[in-house]
């Protein structure tokens, strides 16, 4: 497992990030606001995009403490979630890549109160991870 995902991993995001550089949409996304890891060492913007409206893209937006590595801050500002599909009132899922891996995901959002990720990997490898509102 490469550095950048066992520093992800550790702050529990790293079965849904999908770290490869992707151009910014953020001047056509509506926000949904920011959420953040449970130990509060990563910030997520949430946004929807795409033509509809209504596809979900999540932005590595910070990285804090040990979080803050030169793997993870080389991917800020840049998609984890691109374009996932919406499933449902609040939930969308996609496909997402982790160092060459591809993650099958479903992403629940409740305003306020938490964005849960549900991913897998080879179907033996599932994880859900909860991230929760950016304190103001």
């Amino acid at each position: 497992m490469s550095n950048l995902l066992r520093t992800i991993a550790s702050v529990g995001v790293a079965a849904l990030c999908g770290l490869a550089p992707v151009a910014s949409y953020a001047a056509t996304a509506q926000s949904l606001g920011t959420y953040q890891t449970t130990d509060r060492k990563m910030d997520f913007a949430l946004a929807l995009c795409g033509n509809s409206g209504k596809e979900l893209c999540v932005t590595l937006a910070a990285a804090r403490g040990d979080a803050d590595t030169p793997q993870t801050h080389q991917f800020i500002g840049k998609y984890v979630v691109d374009h996932a599909k919406p499933s449902g009132k609040n939930t969308w899922k996609g496909s997402m890549t982790v160092q060459g891996y591809t993650m099958n995901g479903t992403l629940t959002l409740k305003p306020g109160v938490n964005f849960v990720m549900h991913g897998c990997a080879y179907v033996v490898v599932c994880n859900d991870f909860t991230l929760i509102p950016a304190l103001q």
